[in-house]
């Protein structure tokens, strides 16, 4: 059904077009023009991820629809509003993270969920004082250890960690905590070992949550790790290139790993600035064992290098083989599932035929042309992007195709996304 011109449905796919209606006087100044009187909407046509339809982007009756046309697309596509399964925005509070809008609507990003930055101690000021003064929506994975990432070493002792306080806070804050994450590897556990996971494991069960576990180097085992993990629950920096990862050579996975997956344990990427191997996933991938979802594990060590973005991540992926409607649905449907964001209620596109919220972005093959910029920011001068790619062992590629996010759209607002300069080799 349509209402207000536009197109009806939702999800990524089988888009119904019916017809479009008389537009308004522009938005946001990106020159939306009159439907009717050919307006050029937001950089002419664009293609609709999960679908072969060409669309313009028009104001309808109620908000910004899309507008069926037989002209040719560009470079242009539009999809779901990105989500970011796993980054660190607990700004001012924690050694590591970033201010939630520059990972978040800032690169194209609806939604960004901060993977343990709070514990059951901290998780009061994220809610208090992040969420509120932040554009991009937030999610939280709450900490097994109680300071969250005040230091690194959170699950390192026993008195880091208190059940019954995580438990309540997690009661204090449904709206906001998604699930427990714990760090299981032997930089961050020491002498504790499985402890931490165990406890989150319980918290999370308790709670009726899923776990998001950090795995790294050993110890412990990742089969050990493995084996506690049960459906719903989700496994970042899955791909990383670390003594101990859970891959064979020819990119199957070892079998505690397999096991995993048949319960329904989920991969999720995680980047970060050392968990992410290009060989590892474009094995994985090749073998028929994809990411769940695409995460950045973004923070201040990070976003300059090798990190930058998610879009950074998601071309990335698209190198290791990952298919681009894959690719996008590993930024929206699937970590919205995971948050539980998924009801019909937000669906990108209402029944109506409204836009709720989307991404727009470019695949381009040139990727040294230059986007509108603001000048500096507190991250460096924006600028151009850059052909050569790095993962978080050094190792090097030159993808044939490169995202870069335009804007977004939400309940009917344009917000332009604001690039970062990046150097000429992203190190």
């Amino acid at each position: 059904m349509t209402g207000g011109g536009g197109v009806s449905g939702s999800g990524n796919g089988g888009l119904g077009f019916g017809h479009a209606g008389a537009g308004g006087s522009g938005a946001d100044g990106f020159g939306i023009g009159d439907a009717g009187a050919g307006g050029a909407g937001i950089g002419g046509v664009l293609r609709v991820v999960g679908s072969s339809a060409a669309v313009r982007l028009v104001p309808g009756d109620t908000g910004l629809v899309l507008e069926p046309t037989r002209e040719r697309p560009g470079d242009l596509w539009i999809g779901p509003g990105w989500v970011d399964l796993h980054a660190h925005v607990y700004d001012g509070m924690t050694v590591i993270s970033v201010p939630p809008d520059r990972a978040g609507l800032d690169q194209g990003v609806h939604v960004v969920a901060d993977a343990g930055s709070a514990g059951q101690a901290t998780i009061d000021g994220l809610a208090r004082y992040v969420v509120p003064a932040a554009e991009t929506e937030i999610r939280a994975w709450m900490n097994i250890g109680s300071y969250g990432l005040v230091h690194l070493r959170e699950t390192a002792d026993p008195s880091f960690i208190d059940v019954d306080a995580t438990l309540t806070a997690i009661e204090r804050h449904r709206g906001l905590v998604c699930g427990v994450k714990v760090r299981s590897s032997g930089a961050v556990v020491g002498a504790m070992g499985l402890q931490p996971l165990q406890l989150g494991r319980l918290v999370a069960r308790q709670a009726g949550l899923p776990l998001l576990v950090h795995v790294g180097e050993a110890p412990p085992l990742i089969e050990d790790v493995l084996d506690l993990l049960d459906e719903g629950d989700v496994i970042t920096h899955c791909y990383h290139g670390k003594t101990g990862h859970p891959w064979r050579p020819d990119g199957t996975p070892v079998p505690a790993l397999a096991r995993a997956l048949d319960r329904g344990v989920l991969l999720d990427v995680g980047h970060g600035a050392a968990s992410f191997s290009f060989d590892v996933a474009e094995r994985a991938i090749a073998a028929g064992f994809p990411p769940h979802s695409i995460s950045t594990d973004i923070h201040v060590r990070n976003i300059g290098g090798p990190v930058h973005d998610l879009a950074t991540t998601i071309t990335k992926l698209l190198a290791c083989g990952l298919p681009l409607e894959n690719a996008i649905t590993a930024v929206t449907a699937a970590p919205r599932r995971v948050l539980r964001m998924d009801s019909p209620d937000s669906e990108w596109l209402a029944d109506n035929g409204a836009i709720r919220h989307a991404t727009v972005f470019r695949l381009t093959g040139d990727a040294t042309e230059s986007r509108p910029t603001g000048g500096a920011t507190e991250f460096g001068l924006v600028g151009e992007t850059e052909r050569v790619y790095v993962d978080s062992r050094g190792t090097h590629r030159e993808p044939t195709h490169h995202v870069l996010p335009v804007t977004t759209i939400r309940e009917g607002r344009l917000r332009p996304t604001e690039p970062r300069h990046r150097s000429t080799t992203r190190t």
